[in-house]
């Protein structure tokens, strides 16, 4: 379906609701039907709220829903409370294990680095160790072998990740002191690949966090769960900022106290948010989440990290809740009641914007409180969509009456003068009066070639339909660049840009309106000489650029409005002056300079032209 046919569709769906409150609203001879308007009301009232709850489901509505998501997530962010400390796999940890290495490469992880480290970490007794690294690949059997020794040495539970559904010790050999956790658990929004969600158990297995706080003796859930992301730790340094917990790089915990990681969960994982521009290794496994509005998360956050979220999560036993419709429908309601309300209203339209603006800065505050305090995300796309359509529609339907007296005035002047002086006048900005003023302005001037051959070898039904569709076509261009028409001369017409609305582009757009004039007649020409073997005549154009007088001329009753000075003959003398010179548009030095850099412009000369004094630079426009 077509956005035209949507539109048209829309209308269609709203055309009686529309009738039935212009009714209400309109002051007839009769008196205003109160019961009538309160039934309008009403009707537009729950119209437009269901409209809003449809529109939400969209995917612009929900590109915005989840942009005051993730606001309000990282506005409300709670600091993170379990003791869990996080060991950066940054790139001095990378630096230190490559060069311990036999093979001096940092992919796969070297599993005697990591062992090494594992143990030095396992030596404070912490509660639980994660390793957010696949360990399903083994150089050879000696490395399996040590790093199975190393870990099972140790006292803490240890929890690493394997591939999604792959099977531990029949798909790969597995060491006994690993626990194997599920790759998968972020799950990423479709509409804008934003990780808001955790899965504890992919596919009926147990995912990272969901693993680690089992370990730790913590009832974890079993469905997907909203992310209640921390906020970052106060005082962090630059290397650090952005963390939700302490951070420490594996190169240096050696060099740590073995009681710094007592009692505390420690999960390992790469984190470069430190990396340096001139670092061999590219950031990854970074997650663009809702923290990327602040410091440290504008290139996303490291996967890790996630998970520390979703565990500190787990352990508090928080649950973030979102609204249903049936939640949020009285609140829909009540926003599209004061849409009507506002939009039959008398204020003036900054009033109303500055209401419009506090209220919903309002909302904002109060959603985020009610998130801090109650753990609840109310939708905010469904009642702002219902407040906007409402005042829309019966902003629109207060106005008719005006409309309709405003119609009336213009359908009066419209026989006498231009679309844009009518406009001017029926809202106030430019006065009805005899008299002109000096202005700088763009003339175009058009001709058809042959016209009286055309008008002696076609039938005058025929003609009349030819010339006509001819016009309408050019018309429509000429209002399309906003040109004013001047006045049209049996085979031609004469159009000014720059009057009487002010265009500081004007000699640009008569150009691109010229070019825009020439394609349409041309093709015109082509399907006229298909149809009916009929020679339609070629589109001859001339454009100049000066002042001129421009204004009302004429009588006290009868005037129109125009433009008088030499720059009106050179426009209509280089349109002539394309017989001669076998092209179809000529534009003057005056113009072509007064539009700056116009492509594919081509100098003819400087030619005579008759009643102008001088020669005039005549450009060309090669298509």
């Amino acid at each position: 379906m077509t956005a035209g046919s949507d539109a048209s569709w829309l209308k269609r769906a709203l055309l009686p609701l529309a009738t039935m409150v212009r009714l209400a609203g309109s002051r007839s001879r009769g008196t205003r039907s109160p019961l009538l308007t309160v039934l309008a009301t009403g009707a537009v009232t729950v119209a437009c709220t269901l409209l809003a709850f449809l529109l939400s489901q969209t995917t612009p509505a929900r590109y915005a829903e989840n942009l005051f998501y993730d606001l309000r997530i990282a506005m409300a962010a709670r600091p993170a409370t379990s003791p869990i400390v996080i060991v950066k796999i940054d790139d001095a940890a990378l630096a230190q294990m490559r060069d311990s290495s036999e093979c001096r490469c940092l992919s796969p992880i070297d599993k005697a680095w990591l062992a090494d480290l594992v143990a030095a970490i396992g030596a404070g007794q912490p509660s639980a160790i994660g390793i957010d690294y696949m360990l399903d690949v083994w150089r050879d059997p000696a490395e399996y072998a040590g790093f199975s020794a190393k870990l099972s040495a140790l006292a803490s539970p240890i929890i690493a990740v394997a591939p999604p559904l792959s099977r531990p010790g029949t798909d790969f050999s597995a060491p006994s002191a690993l626990t194997y956790a599920d790759a998968r658990a972020l799950i990423k929004d479709d509409y804008d690949d934003v990780v808001r969600s955790y899965d504890p158990l992919p596919d009926g297995r147990q995912s990272f966090a969901r693993a680690i706080a089992t370990a730790l003796g913590v009832e974890a859930p079993v469905r997907s769960m909203p992310l209640a992301f921390r906020s970052p730790i106060a005082g962090a340094g630059s290397e650090n900022r952005g963390a939700l917990v302490p951070a420490v790089s594996a190169s240096i915990v050696r060099d740590l106290p073995p009681e710094f990681f007592a009692g505390k969960t420690v999960l390992i994982g790469r984190v470069t948010r430190s990396a340096d521009q001139e670092s061999p290794d590219l950031i990854e496994d970074m997650h663009a989440t809702p923290l990327r509005f602040l410091q440290g998360h504008h290139d996303g956050t490291p996967g890790v990290e996630v998970h520390a979220h979703a565990l500190d999560q787990m352990i508090r036993g928080d649950v973030l809740r979102s609204t249903g419709w049936a939640f949020m429908l009285p609140f829909a309601l009540a926003a599209a009641l004061a849409g009507c309300v506002f939009g039959r209203s008398a204020l003036r339209w900054w009033a109303t914007a500055l209401v419009v603006v506090s209220s919903l800065l309002a909302v904002m505050i109060a959603s985020v409180v009610v998130l801090w305090a109650l753990g609840l995300m109310v939708g905010l796309t469904a009642p702002t969509l219902s407040f906007a359509l409402a005042y829309f529609i019966t902003g629109r339907i207060t106005t008719t009456q005006l409309r309709a007296d405003r119609a009336l005035y213009a359908g009066t002047l419209e026989r006498y003068l231009a679309p844009q002086v009518i406009e001017r006048i029926v809202e106030g900005g430019e006065p009805v009066e005899i008299g002109a003023s000096a202005r700088e302005i763009t003339v175009l001037a058009s001709d058809i070639a042959d016209f009286s051959v055309l008008v002696g070898a076609t039938e005058p039904a025929l003609f009349s339909r030819l010339i006509n569709g001819y016009f309408d076509g050019v018309i429509d261009i000429l209002w399309r660049y906003e040109a004013m028409l001047d006045k049209l001369t049996g085979d031609g017409l004469i159009a000014i840009f720059g009057a009487p609305v002010e265009q500081p582009d004007h000699a640009r757009r008569a150009l691109d309106c010229a070019l825009a004039i020439d394609q349409f007649s041309e093709a015109y020409r082509t399907a006229v000489a298909s149809e009916h073997a009929i020679s339609f005549g070629q589109t001859r154009i001339g454009i100049h650029t000066g002042p001129a007088l421009v204004g009302n001329f004429g009588g006290e009753r009868r005037f129109n409005y125009t433009a008088y000075g030499e720059t009106v003959v050179i426009a209509a003398r280089l349109e002539a002056a394309n017989k001669s010179s076998g092209t179809r548009i000529l534009a003057s030095r005056e113009t072509i300079n007064r539009a700056g850099d116009y492509p594919k412009t081509r100098l003819i000369g400087d030619i005579e032209l008759k009643g102008v004094v001088g020669a005039v630079g005549a450009f060309t426009i090669d298509q």
